[in-house]
């Protein structure tokens, strides 16, 4: 009897430990490499910033709230170009060390000496000088009035001072072995699996119900199906085309709006200069061809003025009536417009310009060429010629940093608000070399992107948005065509509390805070 009740408490204990178990999948680029930096771009550098490093404040793009984190309280002051920060009490690193003022202001001062590491952008936005009132309250200030920078300083993770002061080149450090105040520890490594266990000294225990999370490496996209498909995971942020065809009933999805996709034309060239043209380009391209058949309807349909759900009280209801969409005939007249007729080739022209270019893309990208071939099919009905170039990735981003081309699709990033994304799409500061790929620089819209950021009244910014909606439609600045989805793969076998179209609480991407707020919302299946 003794020995039976040995074997089923063992069993029991064994049921328990998996059921909290959570397997996911973050990367699909081969083994892993034993990097640990917050502030590195890939898996393990995913892993770290939220599981073991975490911010100031979370900042929930989905519900456009400002969650307390490692800090509890802000508030605003000298004309919004200082902010104090009441830091969260009885915080420890992983280590034992108690967290303090000290982290917070190295932190920022690493950021500082060394620009490789601000990718937030903390100290471009305009953060002057970080100060301690006391071991659990900090002062920043501005060298201008943003008050948009509060996403960028609660994009900073925050790093131990008691173990990074040693380092001597804290961007190139590979931090192999992670001291955190996160909810989760280092447990096991290897470059084909990381385990990770919970932090039984975390300051929000009590709200972690996944005990361990277990991370494989993955090659590509087909073994990471694979896995899917065979019920190994719970989690996956990868593209799975026509994933509702799985005969696994406990595999979920759900891809909600992410970065827009877009047309850009090359702004300091002509044609591309004449707004006319461009609008025909918008009239005529079928959108929802393209989200059906080239992104496999998993694509999010978008306005003219990229405005997200979310966000839709932003929306001038008023400027609807000036909203393109696609119409053929439309198109034509605005070619005409623009001064284009056809040449005996087919192909639309005017004086020396030919309407024949270029269309480029990653290569390898598949979902993005089989977009470009039917923008190309579509275009040739009216005479415009555009040939679909794939090329490397590298190769890609600098020919749009040079200005090397004509037409070229791409994204923007859309940041945690509509402001964020207008500044990164539309400011001149980012023409050629961020979101605003195109290169669109106006004066009139600049001054509306500042007034933006010098205040923090809701009704203020709306009607700045309204103006900026305006230049957006009235000029075409680039043509969107989609939001890209978030890939979202999840199942309920093992764990339920999952976001969804339903219960939208979160942007579920694999990077940043996001995944940890929505692990802390996961509870096993009993």
């Amino acid at each position: 009897m003794k020995k039976l009740f040995i074997v089923f408490a063992l069993f029991l204990l064994i049921t328990i430990s998996l059921g909290s178990e959570l397997s996911m999948i973050i990367s699909v680029t081969g083994p892993f490499q034993r990097n640990f930096n917050p502030y590195f771009a890939g898996g393990t550098g995913y892993i770290a910033a939220g599981f073991i490093y975490e911010t100031l404040f979370y900042s929930n793009t989905k519900t456009g709230e400002f969650i307390p984190w490692l800090a509890t309280e802000y508030k605003w002051g000298a004309g919004y170009k200082e902010l104090t920060l009441k830091l969260r009490e009885n915080v420890k690193w992983s280590d034992g060390t108690p967290f303090t003022a000290n982290d917070v202001i190295f932190t920022f001062e690493i950021l500082k000496k060394f620009p490789a590491l601000d990718t937030p952008g903390v100290w471009k936005a305009g953060l002057s000088e970080v100060t301690k009132v006391n071991d659990y309250m900090v002062k920043m200030k501005f060298s201008t009035v943003n008050t948009l920078i509060l996403y960028n300083i609660f994009g900073v993770y925050i790093v131990p001072k008691h173990i990074w002061e040693k380092v001597e080149d804290p961007s190139k450090f590979t931090n192999e072995n992670p001291i955190g105040t996160g909810a989760y520890l280092l447990d096991n490594f290897s470059n084909q699996v990381i385990l990770l266990k919970k932090n039984p000294n975390y300051w929000n225990a009590s709200k972690i119900k996944v005990d361990q999370i277990r991370i494989p490496a993955f090659s590509g996209n087909e073994s990471a199906q694979l896995a899917v498909a065979n019920g190994e995971v719970d989690w996956a942020g990868i593209n799975y085309p026509q994933i509702e065809k799985l005969a696994n009933k406990d595999i979920k999805f759900w891809f909600p709006e992410g970065n827009p996709v877009f047309l850009f034309f090359n702004l300091s060239k002509d044609p591309f200069k004449d707004a006319t043209l461009r609008k025909a380009f918008a009239y005529a391209i079928n959108t929802d061809m393209l989200i059906k058949i080239g992104m496999t309807n998993y694509a999010v349909p978008t306005n003219p003025t990229v405005i997200k759900q979310g966000y839709s009280y932003l929306i001038d209801e008023r400027l609807k009536k000036d909203w393109w969409k696609y119409d053929p005939k439309k198109a034509e007249t605005f070619f005409a417009q623009a001064g284009f007729k056809k040449g005996k080739d087919g192909i639309l022209a005017k004086g020396n310009y030919k309407l024949s270019y270029e269309l480029l893309v990653p290569a390898g990208w598949t979902d993005w060429i089989a977009v470009c071939e039917l923008l190309s099919q579509q275009m040739r009905e009216y005479g415009v010629e555009l040939k679909v170039t794939p090329i490397d990735y590298g190769e890609y981003l600098q020919r749009i940093r040079n200005k090397n081309f004509d037409v070229v699709l791409s994204w923007a990033n859309y940041g945690a608000t509509p402001y964020n994304f207008y500044d990164n799409f539309l400011n001149s500061s980012n023409a050629f070399v961020g979101s605003n790929r195109g290169g669109w620089i106006d004066k009139e819209t600049n001054e509306l992107l500042a007034k933006i950021k010098e205040t923090n009244d809701i009704n203020t910014r709306k009607v700045i948005m309204s103006r900026l909606q305006k230049i957006v439609i009235d000029n075409v600045p680039a043509v969107p065509l989609y939001y890209n989805p978030v890939w979202f793969i999840y199942s309920t076998k093992n764990f339920k509390g999952w976001p969804n179209e339903t219960n939208p609480y979160v942007e579920p991407r694999i990077t940043g805070m996001d995944k940890i707020f929505l692990v802390m919302n996961l509870e096993p299946v009993k």
